[in-house]
């Protein structure tokens, strides 16, 4: 009998690693608490304008607490592909955000109270890093990664518009 190393190709490598991620996060005893904020996050239209052009979106609102903790967590990969999630904390503050039980990398936009986007980061999943901007922020706006460049939208060139709230 010939013993041959087995060999796995590098598709295979990944899609093992992120069913083993996803499985892990879905298995986090939290889960359930996040999806449920997740899912009584309310929907509404914002706009962030950039370089004379006015784009629509439709976002995920995280203002209560157990809202904000739960932002991405234990979401699907489709649910992150089709939703963002705007963070509105009221005032201007100094936080970081992180990625645990989160299954795929996202982007984030940081606005000042007046809509300013001053600063955009990609964030990958991990347990243990932290997210923030140099300074603080009222609004923080997480989406898929790719989305701020796929939309030609450059931190310093944005601004988010929210309408008031009802």
């Amino acid at each position: 009998m010939s013993r041959r190393p087995l060999r796995l190709s590098a598709a295979a490598l990944l899609l093992a690693a992120g069913t083993l991620a996803t499985a892990a996060a879905a298995q986090d005893p939290l889960c359930p608490r996040w999806r449920q904020a997740f899912a009584s996050m309310p929907v509404q239209m914002v706009t962030v304008e950039s370089k004379g052009r006015t784009i629509a979106v439709r976002v995920r609102v995280a203002r209560a607490g157990e809202q904000r903790a739960a932002g991405f967590q234990c979401a699907t990969r489709e649910e992150i592909e089709r939703s963002l999630i705007l963070f509105d904390f009221g005032e201007e503050i100094h936080t970081q955000f992180h990625m645990q039980n989160v299954p795929a990398a996202l982007d984030i936009a940081f606005a000042k109270a007046d809509g300013r986007i001053f600063a955009i980061l990609r964030m990958d999943p991990s347990p243990t890093a932290l997210y923030g901007p140099l300074g603080g922020f009222r609004y923080a706006l997480e989406a898929r990664a790719g989305f701020y460049e796929s939309q030609g939208l450059r931190q310093g060139e944005a601004r988010l518009v929210i309408p008031p709230a009802r």
